[in-house]
């Protein structure tokens, strides 16, 4: 289907820029916060990871559910992480068949129809794309980094 496949090719851009731009950050400040509220860039992996991972089982017939992994603690682990998860939603993405989509999964926040659930760990890494980015330009780079093609 023509709208999974272009989800599972923004995911695949989403994870490849996200572990690309971990590169950027000092390794020794991989636990830096800006705040104490704030996530760490290794604690963006973590959770950038279990959100697409919580979210494949509903990709293949069952529902959300959390997903417990060994936590990334380096940078080398949180590139890892970031590209493999990534990988595997895209890859259950392309399993999908359009009349799946109509199926109701239960996530976390409730009962929600497929179509719209494939797409939230999609926006969420988006979203944690951007906020390794931000991290950068509050630890001094200030350019834009895109995995070079």
């Amino acid at each position: 289907m023509e709208r999974l496949q272009t989800l599972a090719e923004l995911v695949r851009w989403a994870g490849a820029n996200t572990a690309y731009n971990f590169g950027f950050i000092p390794e020794d400040r991989l636990d830096w916060k800006p705040s104490p509220t704030a996530n760490s860039a290794l604690e963006i992996a973590n959770h950038m990871a279990m959100a697409l991972r919580s979210m494949a089982p509903a990709l293949q017939g069952g529902d959300w559910h959390r997903v417990e992994f060994p936590p990334a603690t380096t940078l080398q682990e949180a590139q890892a992480l970031i590209s493999a998860a990534t990988e595997e939603y895209a890859a259950a993405l392309e399993q999908v068949s359009g009349a799946d989509l109509e199926r109701t999964v239960n996530h976390r926040r409730g009962p929600v129809p497929l179509r719209i659930a494939v797409r939230m760990p999609v926006v969420d890494a988006i979203h944690h794309h951007g906020q390794i980015a931000y991290l950068q330009t509050l630890l001094g780079d200030i350019e834009s980094h895109f995995q070079p093609r």
